[in-house]
């Protein structure tokens, strides 16, 4: 790791002054001449096949270019329906009121079939098809059971393929423990991500090439994508996202499956293309809220441990909804709150078998945590029933058992590894630092000793979420550039949805030149001006894509130290760079400008750029262990939450709500978006107190929450966040020690809060959101609902 002069400062982002100040240009900023507006005609219906469907009135209406339907754009558009909100056309006319008049005149018969609307009667046997010809639930492609471990680095050397993830023997391990702990039956809502933007997209075709105007989590990616939905090859297309409206994981866009909700893109690429104008195709609120959920699982957990403590064994059962198609991948995380990584210190005997299931509610997204939190609140709650049990406090029990620098990451990802080595945990320092902050040793009681009406609770819960991805595929790029005044640019096509990352890797540039962060330009809105970068997903953008900056500034900074050694008579391993330019670094004062070191100039030729490059083919030299390419370092984002509370036990109210957000981040680049990133875990708080669910009425499959008045998203308002951030040891696969944070802040939220429940009143809620009428029957004050027959 290097010296530092703007790493670990709290620099003014890059992006800050023009999103405070209006001047942020989003999709929605993009006008043309002549530019057409979309609108969509949506099901409304859950289950149902269009029969027929006659547009001859709208397309009479003056104003009306095209309407498109599964007849004339089967690509975006098909003739069964799986969703209230469904696509069933779209209108392209010269204003929105054209389109909306149009839209009305579409006659549609539709014949409806019948719903599954929720992820039980997606499990339950003999439950409709959502897909016909496919089981609802559908288990995980890619189960191994892992076996021939070294016994010097204990990495497994075998991966077979299974109907389950393991290793070890379940059986045994089960009968040998002293203590065995299980819980059946946690439910995790079917929740939605509090994205500020809504999905769309602008396009523009300039007569040799289609521009995009998005949101964007992975400019490269997404445009490969959408060049092979629409039939084009990736050269005719330009995919531009100067900013993003925040997305916490749910704007990943892939339009080769129309089961994700990236529609818009296809919708405006074939008509932009068919009609040669502008098109502009917006999602409005109410569309936003049918077009990505990102939660939802039952979870059984079982845990062995010996009388002393300690986990042997862990068995998870996990089954993650994902509605009407959509993204499936999330369902692997929950794999990270078991032995396979969170408690993988000690576990010796594990067996998971995850599943996915489709029901007729809304399509699948990723969300913040990306599927752990699901993990992580059946886990956590059970090693909570279990500290309690053993008599042990509920801090020390995950110290004893938590993962630890060194350990065994069995993560089970699609990819060549079989099992990894974790770079760094630190969970142990984050579990002392919250203690420590709220004096956990001194007033932590038991339930039984709590009384009054309103009673306090404390409680707590540890998480590991991935943080990067060794393996084919998980690449990033970048260039920098080195001007003759002394400034550089980063051009790199790295996503900021809001976590800082144009910022963070700026400050990597600087440092690694010797320059001011002020002088440090980026270059990032679209695929034609830069390389590829990764997709900004599972934490993993200060990782790969650090790397790759790093390496390109070194490059660009070697060439400009080899110009300038020709004319100082000095090898380039002797000079220095600073913001004045070259110098030699026994003798300070014998120094170039930049423009000297670069020499003539002009218009017919001379240097006026060095530029540097970077490929990251992850992972980086730097992430393998005495460089062996059979042991891997992963690093992980990992901590541990606090949460206090009060209940108000006649009303089953929650009020005063506190969240300790301890996170290990190795180092903290930027110490204030890092406390910003932290600050997310109040994410958990909506869906903990908030009562924030997906509803639908069970009669015709409406969603009862379709907005942000019926579905509230949390504030500064609902609790205070108290960031705590720990930046020892560092991180040795990173050039500055980091590892990722911000997104696993919401993993440990919901357990930490059950927990926190349990520890005020004695009861322990294992669905949430935690409303009132749960808190009221679980103290026996009202009776569970119940369904008249």
């Amino acid at each position: 790791m290097i010296k530092t002069n703007s790493i670990g400062t709290a620099v003014r982002q890059k992006d800050g002054p023009a999103r405070v100040t209006g001047s942020a240009k989003y999709y929605a900023d993009f006008i043309f001449p002549g530019m057409l507006q979309i609108r969509i005609l949506r099901s409304p219906y859950p289950a149902a096949d269009i029969v027929s469907i006659d547009t001859s009135a709208a397309e009479k209406v003056d104003g009306v270019h095209l309407v498109m339907t599964y007849e004339n754009y089967p690509k975006a558009f098909r003739k069964s329906l799986y969703y209230v909100g469904d696509l069933v056309a779209a209108v392209v006319a010269d204003d929105e009121t054209i389109a909306l008049e149009a839209m009305e005149l579409i006659e549609v018969e539709y014949e409806k079939k019948k719903p599954v609307l929720s992820i039980e009667d997606g499990i339950k046997e003999g439950s409709p098809q959502v897909f016909e010809g496919v089981d609802n639930c559908q288990d995980w492609a890619f189960h191994a059971i892992l076996s021939d471990r070294d016994p010097e680095t204990r990495l497994f050397k075998t991966k077979t393929p299974a109907e389950y993830n393991g290793f070890g023997d379940i059986d045994k391990g089960f009968a040998e423990a002293d203590v065995v702990i299980e819980q059946k039956g946690l439910k995790y809502a079917y929740c939605k991500g509090p994205a500020m933007e809504p999905r769309g997209c602008s396009a523009n075709f300039d007569g040799t090439k289609l521009h995009v105007y998005t949101h964007s989590q992975g400019l490269h990616d997404e445009k490969l994508c959408l060049a092979q939905a629409l039939g084009i090859s990736a050269n005719m297309l330009n995919y531009v996202s100067p900013f993003t409206g925040s997305s916490f994981g749910g704007k990943n866009a892939f339009p080769l499956d129309r089961n994700i909700a990236s529609h818009y893109l296809v919708i405006a690429g074939l008509a932009c293309l068919d009609l040669k104008k502008p098109v502009h195709c917006p999602y409005s609120r109410e569309e936003e809220m049918v077009s990505g959920w990102s939660r939802g699982s039952i979870g059984d957990v079982k845990i062995g441990f010996k009388n002393d403590g300690t986990l042997t064994t862990m068995e998870l059962a996990h089954w993650q909804e994902t509605g009407a198609g959509g993204d499936k991948y999330p369902a692997k995380n929950a794999m990270l709150a078991t032995g396979a990584v969170m408690y993988s210190h000690n576990c010796e005997h594990l067996r998971g078998k995850i599943r996915y299931v489709n029901t007729n509610r809304f399509p699948a997204a990723g969300w913040q945590g990306y599927g752990a939190p699901e993990g992580v609140f059946a886990v956590e709650t059970t090693m909570d029933i279990a500290a309690e049990q053993m008599g042990m406090d509920p801090v020390e029990i995950r110290k004893k058992n938590c993962m630890r620098t060194g350990d065994i990451d069995s993560g089970w990802d699609p990819l060549v590894y079989k099992s990894c080595l974790i770079s760094s945990s630190g969970i142990r320092d984050c579990l002392d630092a919250g203690a420590e902050f709220l004096d956990w040793k001194n007033k932590w009681q038991h339930p039984s000793k709590k009384e009054g009406r309103i009673r306090s609770g404390m409680g707590v819960a540890i998480f590991a979420m991935g943080a990067g991805r060794p393996g084919p595929g998980n690449s990033s790029e970048a260039m920098v550039k080195i001007y003759p005044d002394g400034s550089a640019a980063l051009v790199c096509a790295i996503a900021d949805i809001g976590q800082g990352q144009h910022t963070v890797q700026c400050q990597i540039v600087a440092d690694v030149l010797g320059l001011p962060y002020k002088k440090i330009g980026i270059v990032c809105h679209d695929t034609d001006s830069t390389p590829f970068a990764t997709l900004v997903a599972n934490s993993c953008g200060t990782w790969i894509q650090g790397w790759a900056t790093y390496e390109a500034a070194l490059d660009a900074k070697r060439q400009v130290l080899d110009l300038a050694a020709a004319q100082l008579g000095v090898p380039a391993q002797a000079l220095s760079m600073d913001e004045e330019g070259v110098f030699v670094s026994a003798e300070p004062k014998k120094k170039l400008t930049f423009a000297e070191a670069f020499g003539a100039r002009g218009h017919y030729g001379g240097i006026h750029e060095v530029t540097g490059y970077y490929v990251n083919n992850s992972p980086h030299p730097n992430g393998l262990k005495d460089g062996k390419e059979d042991q891997v370092y992963i690093p992980k984002e990992k901590g541990a939450q606090f949460i206090t509370l009060d209940v108000d036990t006649e009303t089953g109210m929650i009020s005063n709500v506190k969240v300790i957000m301890a996170q290990n981040v190795g180092k903290a680049l930027n110490p204030k978006i890092v406390a910003g990133q932290l600050s997310t875990s109040r994410h958990g708080v909506e869906n903990a107190i908030l009562g924030n669910d997906c509803i639908v009425d069970k009669r015709n499959g409406w969603l009862m929450t379709p907005n942000w008045v019926d579905y509230r998203h949390s504030t500064a308002m609902e609790c205070d966040v108290e960031p705590i951030v720990i930046e020892k040891p560092g991180d040795p696969t990173h050039p500055f020690g980091a590892t990722a944070c911000g997104e696993g802040a919401a993993c440990p939220s919901l357990a930490a809060f059950s927990n926190a429940i349990f520890n005020a009143i004695g009861v322990r809620i294992i669905e949430t959101p935690f409303t009132p009428d749960k808190i009221l029957e679980g103290l026996g004050k009202i009776q569970p609902k119940r369904r008249k027959k």
